[in-house]
């Protein structure tokens, strides 16, 4: 038998390294507060990762390379966000 995955929206940001203040209000920083380089979702680390974009998950501490797509879990609130590779984002979500 084959399946097809169920459309479900989600909310997503592609990690370009330019755009810091957007990363860090989509995951969760205060839009009013100074930008800093960890919270509770995420902190940089460019020992880790090309980009330093660390995701705190529930798995534990998921790599962010540049051009990652992070996604905002829409049903596991305890997982948070996740990052994405960008040709695995491509085959899985289309724009609405």
């Amino acid at each position: 038998m084959k399946y097809r995955k169920k459309p479900v929206e989600i909310e997503a940001l592609k990690w370009t390294g330019l755009n810091h203040r957007d990363m860090h209000d989509f995951l969760g920083g205060n839009p009013n507060e100074y930008m800093r380089a960890d919270g509770d979702n995420f902190h940089i680390d460019y020992s880790k990762c090309n980009g330093g974009l660390v995701i705190k998950t529930s798995e534990g501490d998921m790599a962010a390379n540049l051009g990652d797509y992070i996604i905002k879990e829409p049903f596991d609130k305890e997982r948070g966000y996740y990052p994405c590779k960008p040709d695995v984002f491509k085959m899985t979500y289309e724009k609405v």
